[in-house]
């Protein structure tokens, strides 16, 4: 079981990366901190639905599993995306408010994939 957490961890951190990645093709990488909110909105919603959609009735307590997936999610994008900042420009283009609205961002997106898949595969809550 928990390498089905981790593996919906993982892909949504590397969902992150790969977005992010895409747009530099295309943008001043300066931009695509604007963009960051809502990729990472996107990951993390399917981070909650990846979660439930591999555990099904495995997990008792759903809602909060998910939840914590999210953070947990928020906190290795977080940290790639300052490392990877602070390693191409010498500064770090994300602040703690920026962490604090990823970590918003993060847990309700979470939560509404997983009640998506919840509700998508008539599960118990």
């Amino acid at each position: 079981m928990l390498g089905k957490f981790a593996y919906s961890i993982l892909t949504g951190v590397f969902g992150v990366a790969i977005i992010a990645i895409f747009l530099a093709v295309f943008i001043e990488l300066y931009r695509i901190v604007s963009f960051i909110p809502w990729i990472i909105a996107f990951n993390t919603a399917m981070t909650g639905y990846s979660l439930i959609d591999k555990t099904r009735d495995i997990l008792e307590y759903k809602h909060l599993s998910s939840i914590s997936a999210g953070i947990l999610n928020v906190i290795i994008t977080y940290f790639l995306l300052s490392l990877l900042s602070f390693y191409l420009f010498s500064e770090n283009l994300f602040s703690i408010r920026d962490f604090a609205l990823f970590l918003v961002i993060g847990i309700v997106c979470s939560e509404l994939g997983a009640l998506l898949a919840i509700k998508y595969f008539k599960l118990k809550t």
